[in-house]
């Protein structure tokens, strides 16, 4: 049994509410599960969000029995991008219900006390994290992200238990919060590979590669260029835990708990995997499910972009129109959105003919089958792994541009 302290066990007598011991009681039951041996408080929880009459039912509950959030709780994208409601619509469809339903369960998030980014990016927007803080977070991208660029510490756990992390303030202590579960144990040699024309999409290939290679091991890059933009770091994380289920990686020098390749390893001497170029456009072959020459969709944005990211698209597009049989959407968040407005970037990108799209999932979430898409070119294995009902060609952010003019696909 795990051991609770007195507030702990208040919770779980129902002394806070029907809510919280529900929450609680959860939460027990997953520590005696993984064997963890206490609580420990977190700092942040990060919820999904979903178009589901469970979830209604599931919120009306908890509200119904005084939950409110613990931590500094944020929130998964919704669905919804209100400015182009009818254009973008849902997986579901557009209807006025599918909005209502929408709106109901993110009123309920509001009551309970989350802060409403609507972005799988909210590391990046005021929910940073420090080395050691604990989190609980919906999406394997910034999991990974969090655990090896930030050294937080969090596991990949499911929607209802960010939920009762959120609700409590409390986790189980077991899996990444301990130190011994965090050691590197997969060694991959990058020094074959020339680093100096690599694009995006050339580390998103390689990370989903060696995402195969190791499975649910941590891998320890070594070979890498010695300074790496935010921008590349994400498209390391993101694809591991596509291909494979990787919960962080090391990357000695680079990574907080990594100063040198010994301490990535915890001292111990882990297996070897060469890696090279051919891994890399196998992996390109792997990502892209059809051999298609034509573009029905280019789709940025999972995970959702950065403003450097936006910046690049829009200088890309400046002066150009996106041909007329190709829609292009750029996803990111709201906050980021702003920034792109005031600095034209948006306004580019959409006198081009493209959308910048908020608050939509443009990976599990997309609707882009519901729009008659049949072929979608993307940078993102985590898109082109996840989205529904639609061929994938995978490809650099450039490449994407070239295709959305054209609508053709001349990349690898």
């Amino acid at each position: 049994m795990v051991f609770l302290t007195k507030e702990e066990e208040r919770m779980l007598d129902g002394e806070y509410g029907a809510g919280t011991q529900e929450a609680m009681s959860i939460l027990v039951k997953l520590a005696d599960a993984y064997g963890a041996e206490r609580m420990i408080k977190a700092k942040s929880a990060h919820v999904a969000a979903g178009l589901f009459l469970e979830e209604i039912e599931w919120y009306e509950r908890l509200i119904q029995g005084g939950a409110r959030f613990r931590c500094f709780t944020t929130r998964h994208p919704w669905g919804i991008d209100y400015e182009h409601w009818e254009e973008v619509g849902t997986i579901y469809g557009n209807s006025p219900e599918i909005r209502q339903l929408a709106e109901q369960i993110f009123s309920y998030s509001l009551k309970m006390g989350v802060i409403p980014m609507g972005t799988c990016i909210q590391y990046l927007l005021g929910d940073f994290l420090m080395p050691g803080d604990v989190f609980s977070w919906t999406g394997s991208s910034g999991v990974v992200f969090a655990n090896s660029v930030l050294g937080a510490r969090g596991n990949m756990e499911g929607a209802v238990t960010n939920y009762c992390v959120a609700i409590t303030g409390r986790v189980p202590e077991y899996g990444l919060h301990l130190d011994e579960n965090r050691k590197g144990q997969v060694l991959i040699d990058c020094t074959k590979i020339n680093f100096k024309e690599f694009t995006d999409a050339d580390y998103g290939a390689l990370a989903f590669h060696v995402g195969k290679v190791v499975g649910g091991d941590i891998p320890v890059f070594i070979g890498l260029p010695k300074k790496l933009s935010l921008e590349d770091l994400r498209a390391i994380a993101s694809p591991l835990h596509v291909s494979g289920a990787v919960p962080m990686f090391h990357i000695p020098g680079l990574t907080p708990e990594a100063p040198t390749l010994e301490a990535a390893c915890g001292g111990e001497k882990p297996e070897k995997v060469q890696v090279d170029m051919a891994d890399v456009r196998a992996a390109y072959d792997e990502i892209s499910t059809t051999g298609e020459d034509h573009v029905d969709m280019v789709n940025f944005g999972c995970p959702h972009l950065t403003y450097e990211e936006i910046r690049k698209v829009a200088e890309m597009l400046e002066g150009r129109k996106v041909h007329e049989d190709v829609k292009l959407w750029v996803g990111t968040s709201y906050q980021v959105k702003v920034v792109a407005d005031r600095a034209g970037w948006t306004q580019t990108i959409e006198k081009a003919g493209g959308l910048l799209v908020t608050n939509i999932c443009m990976g599990p979430g997309a609707p882009f089958a519901a729009h008659g898409v049949k072929v979608v070119a993307t940078n993102s294995p985590r898109s082109a792994y996840y989205a529904p009902g639609v061929e994938h060609l995978y490809g650099s952010t450039r490449e994407c541009i070239e295709a959305a003019i054209t609508g053709k696909w001349r990349g690898k």
